[in-house]
Order: structure tokens, then C-alpha cells, then sequence
């Protein structure tokens, strides 16, 4: 490719840079997220940009400050349009500059539920000048509405993820009954039949946020395919993904762009549903899952940690987030100009963080920090084994050198993002259910038809506290349990109704000690509803474990080679790039092909010719792009590229998704964010 996805980024933040000076500037969290990432807030104000405030309906600004800068990574309509008029009519603004990520069609969609012949894609926009004149209270006054597509965070060279879309995760047929529901509200005629199962739903099917959510991915990713002139081949597994996939294809503007462009990539979009006990598993040799394990994130944000940054500074904290005195420091940093040259940037960290083993991130991180001590304090030499308590004590030696620390600060706070994870209580949790996930495991291949394994997990639950685990943790090893088992283990009706009763006493037990969002899965409850609760946790488990009932090749993900060998985890990801390498090109039955156009006929005619079917494969292409949604997890990125390079093949690959995900993120979004903005079950 010509460009890469960082090069994109800059090209996106220094336009915007160029319309912050002397402005004040509103940002929403998504695009905060982005902004994070890609050089910082020091950025915006290097730029002139008088204060960055947070895009809120309680902000406003004084009297003097006659110019702001709406930076928005959603539509500007519903609650974020009223909101933008509530700071503006508090105000005293003259020049107002809108940048949404949001592209024209995908807000003429937001407000006219679809494209509306005659209209052109501007329309809209040239309207919501108009009214934010209105709201500045003169029609004389200036205002700029622009298209940006900020959504895309590089975290290393082949990591990507898309802040502006980490709630959008996929549905199930959990929601058929609430999709039926909705059409009815809609007062539309409702085919008991035509909607029975996932495969029947349709885009129009689903709530308009969540379509609105797709055209907006959808938009978003065919302007990254415009700065990349990339055609692209579009491929898809799982339902959400099938109808993001389609609507890539059909776009218009697509069309046109894939006519001309000259590079060539595969996008493969997979359903994180398929696979839930990949990211529900703490049993991984990525640094950067436990990071995300561990440590609380960052206020805000779904793919940066709070790092308690006291080791180095005078005041004393008890956590990252316990005073707001000392700011948390965090994973991702700018590049600094006045960095030595030894200081290694923020990706190669991030890069070591995903691929490397523990010993070898350890030693890495000593070698940088020791020939940068102060005064030459730190004793260079080849170590064979550091330990966390050795790291932090030449951290220590740091404190109060105030322009080595600006240097280098970057570095030190992801140094001690890993200290403080290893060095954790938390840490050793996690080793515990690790144990506990491989012992599930080899009772799963072991016992026939699942016999005793609830039994045991029920067990668990009785004894959580004894074992030092949380209400989350046993959530998760439930979603990682049921979706490892598919519809090929059936767990026995009476063993289930036990773990129904363990879990109704555990929520009720519990209930004051779930904190953050899980907290909303118990939130105001009186004590008769914590049974429908511990049975909407059950179904939604049996949802997941139904998900690949469809799939004919990746169907399960247990591979038992014999009865004497210990049964193994086969993640989907796993398989499905194993085949997609294969030199024998295995039929690739449950990938859908979205790309049938004008290659895809010759290729039809030419495999007629030669009497052979030939089959559209990602290979085809030099590049291969896979992007999960729902979000992705660090050791299934290292995963794909250590098999891409032990192929021996040339392939360029990108993996990304919607966000980074640690287990329990994927717990909440299982059981309280809804895909139908149900906050709870």
C-alpha cells in the first residue's frame, strides 16, 4: 500500500489542527479516544487552540471566546445535535467549525431513514449551517461544517482498532423476540416465520441506531479505502458482519473508487460472537491483555489503563484513579521531539507488549530504562532474568530529574504499566482461573456429553469468595465454558437448574460489590427479580453456545485428537486462517464472497474454459485485512502474524477491531450493553 493506516491518522489530525487556532474546541469521548492516540491534546493546543473542553450540554464559554470547533465521531442528530445547540445558545460565538466523522449520506440517513431520491448527500449539511447560524443568533455570522473520518487508532503496525465504534457488537438470536418487537412498535406487519431465525434478519430489521452504526462503519471504511486506493474483496463470517460486508459492496461510491484504484486488499469481517471464549480467556502470552486484565482503564477511553505514576513523582496515591491530584499516566504518548534517541516509540513498546514473551518484554524494558538513568546511575550490562521489583527500583532513581522524565515519559509509564500489572494481587487472580479454564477444558473433551462439568463451575460459584474470584470472573468463565462447548455438548437439564440457583444467591450476595457497568445488571432490584436475572444470564449463555450451530467447517472449537490425548482449544481465527494459508486451499465453505463483480465473472468464464470451479480466495490479493466486530484481543493479533510468517508466504496483513477487548469487557457488552441500547438484560 502507498500509505500506511499512522500516515492516514496525520493526514486527518493536521487538517484539523489547522481550523483550532484561537478556537475553542468541544470533543466527544470517541473522538477524544482517537485524538489520544494519534499525538495528544499537546497537539491541539500547540496549534492555538485556546482550551479543549469535553462535549457536554453543562458546558459553555465565556463572553470574549467569539470561535469553536466541534470535533464529533457520531451523526449530529438526536441527544448530540441538542447538545451542540445548548453550548452554542449559551455562547457568544461568531465562527463555528463542525467536524464530524459522520459523512453527509450517513446523516441524511440518520434523519430520513434512507436515501431520498432528488436530495443530494450535501443537503443536509448545508441545513445544519443554517440552523447553527440560527442558534449563534446572526445569519452573518460563519460557520464550517466538514467531513473527517476519525476512527481509526494504529497501535502497531499491523493493530488497529476503531474508537468511534466500540459499542457496536454484534446481536444474536437472542434478540429475534425484541426485533419482532420493535417491527411491531414500527406497526409493521410481522411474519411469525420470516423472522425466526438470525439469518431472516435484515438491516431494516434492526433498531436505527444500530443501522445508523453500520452505514457509519460502512462510510468510514470506504473513505480509508479512497486515501489508501485500495479495491477491495469482500469477505464475511457471521450475520452483523454479512450486512456490513453488503453494504460495503453495494455502496456507490465503492463501486466507483474499486474502477480505478491500484492497490488490491481482502477485507475479511468476522462476528466476535462466533468466538467468545478467545477473549473471555486469561490464559494468554500477550502482555497487553493483561495490561488490559489488570489495570482500571483510563477514564473515558476502552483501550488505554490508568498507571499509578506516584513511583516517580512526590505525591503519594493508594490507586491510578485515587486522586485526582497526580493524573494516571497511560499506554499511549506522543513522540517527543526532545526524546533521546535510545527512547523506543510509543508502537515499538506497544508492538513488544502484543508479541513478545514476558521474560523478553522484561529485559527490554530494563536494557532502555538502565542506560537512561539519571547520572548514569543504572548498571548497563546482558541480564538473563529481570523481575518487575528490579525494574521499579532504577524507575525510582528517575524522581526528581524533571527533564529526563519529560524526555522519556513516555517510556516510564509504559514501563511501569507492566511493573505494576505483574507486581499486582490482581495478577495472581488471574493465574487461578487460567488453572481453572484448563481444567474446564480437559473435563469438556473428557466427560461425555458435559456430564459433572456444570456441576463443578457450580461448585465455583458456591465457593467464590474462598477462591478469591469475582461475580465478573465467574460470568466469564461461563461464557468462555459455553462458548468452547457449541451445540455439540448439551449439559444435562438438572445440572443447569443447579447452576440457576447458585447463581440467583450469588447475584443477590453480590450485588453491592459489582462495580462500573456490571453494577447495572443488579441496579435497583428487589429480591423476587434476581431469578429472572440469574435466567436471562442462563439463555443468553445458551445463545452463545448456538452461535455456530450454521457453520459447517468451524463449527466447534474443540479438537480432540484421540481419547487419550487431553482435548485442545482451536480458536476460530485460528482455523479459518490455518485454511485461508493452506496451500491445498480447503474449501472456505463458511466464508461469504460479497465481491462478485466484473473479476469475479472472468474469473467464472475462465474456470469454465479450463473445466475447473475457481473459487474467489482472500490470497488473491497481496494485502489481507482482518477486522473483528465487536473487538479483538492482543494475543489473537500475535496469533495470525506468527502464522503468516511461518507460511513463508509475502502476504501484508492488518488485523483490527472495533476495540480491545479483556474479558470483562466482554462480559459487559455479553450481559448489559445490549446491541438494542438496552442498558441491562
Amino acid at each position: 500500500m502507498v500509505m500506511t493506516l499512522h500516515q492516514f491518522c496525520q493526514i486527518g489530525w493536521r487538517e484539523i489542527c489547522k481550523k483550532v487556532k484561537k478556537a475553542v474546541v468541544y470533543i466527544d469521548n470517541e473522538g477524544a479516544e482517537c485524538l489520544h492516540w494519534n499525538g495528544g491534546l499537546m497537539q491541539m493546543i500547540t496549534a492555538g487552540a485556546l482550551t479543549v473542553k469535553q462535549f457536554s450540554t453543562f458546558e459553555n464559554d465565556k463572553e470574549e471566546h467569539r470561535k469553536a470547533v466541534f470535533i464529533l465521531c457520531s451523526p449530529v442528530c438526536g441527544s448530540t445535535k441538542v447538545i451542540m445547540e445548548d453550548i452554542i445558545r449559551n455562547s457568544n460565538f461568531e465562527y463555528c467549525v463542525l467536524i464530524t466523522s459522520a459523512h453527509a449520506r450517513v446523516h441524511q440517513f440518520a434523519k430520513y431513514g434512507g436515501h431520498r431520491e432528488g436530495i443530494d448527500d450535501m443537503h443536509y449539511f448545508h441545513k445544519l449551517e443554517e440552523e447553527m447560524l440560527e442558534w449563534m443568533g446572526n445569519l452573518n455570522y460563519t460557520v464550517e461544517v466538514l467531513y473527517s473520518p476519525l476512527f481509526v487508532v494504529p497501535l502497531t503496525e499491523v493493530l488497529f482498532v476503531t474508537p468511534t465504534f466500540r459499542n457496536l457488537f454484534p446481536i444474536t438470536e437472542a434478540h429475534i423476540q425484541c426485533i419482532k418487537e420493535l417491527q411491531l412498535l414500527q406497526h409493521k406487519v410481522v411474519d411469525s416465520q420470516s423472522l425466526d431465525s438470525l439469518s431472516s434478519v435484515k438491516l431494516t430489521h434492526l433498531p436505527l441506531e444500530v443501522q445508523i452504526s453500520v452505514h457509519h462503519l460502512v462510510s468510514c471504511l470506504h473513505s480509508l479505502f479512497v486515501q489508501l486506493e485500495v479495491c477491495e474483496d469482500i469477505y464475511s463470517l457471521g450475520h452483523l458482519s454479512g450486512i456490513v460486508g453488503s453494504q460495503l459492496e453495494i455502496l456507490p461510491d465503492a463501486n466507483n473508487r474499486r474502477k480505478t484504484a491500484p492497490n488490491h486488499c481482502s477485507l475479511i469481517l468476522i462476528d466476535r460472537t462466533l468466538d467468545l471464549a478467545s477473549v473471555t480467556s486469561h490464559n494468554t502470552d500477550s502482555l497487553l491483555d493483561r495490561i488490559l486484565a489488570v489495570l482500571p482503564r483510563l477514564p473515558g477511553h476502552t483501550n488505554d489503563v490508568a498507571v499509578k505514576m506516584s513511583p516517580i513523582c512526590d505525591t503519594k496515591v493508594s490507586s491510578a484513579l485515587g486522586n485526582i491530584v497526580l493524573a494516571p499516566g497511560c499506554l499511549a504518548h506522543p513522540n517527543c521531539d526532545l526524546c533521546p534517541q535510545k527512547v523506543p516509540s510509543m508502537m515499538q513498546v506497544l508492538e513488544w507488549l502484543v508479541n513478545k514473551k514476558q521474560k523478553d518484554v522484561l529485559l527490554s524494558l530494563h536494557h532502555h530504562i538502565t542506560a537512561l538513568v539519571p547520572g548514569g546511575g543504572g548498571r548497563v550490562g546482558k541480564f538473563t532474568h529481570v523481575t518487575p521489583h528490579t525494574i521499579e527500583k532504577q524507575i525510582a532513581l528517575f524522581k526528581g530529574h524533571t527533564e529526563i522524565m519529560y524526555q522519556c515519559s513516555g517510556l516510564l509509564q509504559q514501563t511501569l504499566a507492566v511493573t505494576q500489572t505483574l507486581r499486582s494481587p490482581r495478577s495472581s487472580q488471574l493465574d487461578t482461573i487460567v488453572s481453572i479454564e484448563k481444567l474446564l477444558l480437559q473435563n469438556l473433551g473428557s466427560m461425555k456429553d458435559g456430564v459433572g462439568v456444570l456441576a463443578q463451575v457450580t461448585q465455583l460459584v458456591k465457593t467464590r469468595h474462598e477462591r478469591g474470584l469475582l461475580l465478573p470472573d465467574i460470568l466469564g468463565l461461563l461464557v468462555h465454558l459455553f462458548s468452547l462447548a457449541g451445540t455439540d455438548i448439551l449439559f444435562p437439564a438438572l445440572e443447569q437448574s443447579h447452576l440457576l440457583v447458585a447463581l440467583k444467591q450469588a447475584l443477590y450476595e453480590d450485588r453491592e460489590e459489582l462495580q462500573g457497568n456490571l453494577s447495572k445488571l443488579v441496579d435497583s432490584k428487589v429480591d423476587d427479580e434476581f431469578a429472572e436475572i440469574a435466567g436471562n444470564v442462563l439463555s443468553k449463555l445458551h445463545y452463545i453456545a448456538s452461535v455456530r450451530k450454521d457453520l459447517v467447517r468451524y463449527r466447534t472449537l474443540l479438537s480432540l485428537a484421540s481419547p487419550t490425548q487431553p482435548a485442545v482449544y482451536r480458536g476460530l481465527l485460528h482455523q479459518l486462517i490455518a485454511d485461508i494459508l493452506d496451500p491445498a486451499c480447503p474449501d472456505l465453505a463458511d466464508l461469504t464472497c460479497k465481491s462478485t463483480g466484473l473479476k469475479g465473472l472472468l474469473k467464472s468464464g475462465f474456470s469454465l474454459l479450463l473445466k475447473k470451479q475457481r473459487e474467489q480466495h482472500p490470497l488473491d490479493n497481496p494485502q489481507l485485512i482482518v477486522f473483528i466486530v465487536g473487538g479483538i484481543a492482543a494475543h489473537e493479533v500475535k496469533l495470525i502474524q506468527e502464522m503468516v510468517i511461518s507460511s513463508g508466504r509475502q502476504t501484508q496483513v492488518l488485523v483490527g477491531g472495533t476495540r480491545l477487548l479483556s474479558p470483562n469487557d466482554a462480559v459487559e457488552a455479553i450481559f448489559i450493553k445490549d446491541p438494542f441500547m438496552q442498558q441491562v438484560l
